[in-house]
């Protein structure tokens, strides 16, 4: 059961970074369009996901005792970037749409770093 998790959280890593940086292309736009804002809110999803199977993984196998870098800070980068990410898509949905991509665009490159560097974690460990 663990060997699935571990499976599904490696692989759907990189369907988030992908959504990430694919959110983050759409930022760049001048006005926040419906498709857009529906592209914000799959990405969100997508790091839902990462980090719901994370911490299922992380209960499942004691990741508290896997050591500093893989059982705390891995999980805790993981956890900053899907606070950022919900924190910009909500404040970019309150922005409206002349101003809404800016803040989101903020919000995006935090994410894409905190994303990048929690595989980098993951992967040193």
């Amino acid at each position: 059961m663990t060997e699935f998790f571990f499976d599904a959280h490696s692989i759907w890593q990189y369907v988030a970074l992908v959504a990430v940086v694919v959110a983050l292309v759409f930022s760049f736009q001048t006005q926040m369009t419906p498709t857009a804002e529906r592209v914000y809110r799959l990405t969100a999803v997508a790091v839902d996901i990462q980090v719901a199977l994370g911490i299922v993984l992380w209960l499942a196998s004691s990741g508290w005792s896997l050591g500093l870098m893989q059982g705390w800070i891995h999980p805790l980068v993981g956890l900053a970037a899907l606070g950022v990410l919900h924190a910009y898509v909500s404040r970019a949905r309150s922005a409206g749409p002349g101003g809404g991509n800016k803040v989101f665009r903020t919000g995006m490159i935090l994410a894409v770093v905190l994303v990048v560097a929690a595989i980098g974690i993951a992967e040193m460990a």
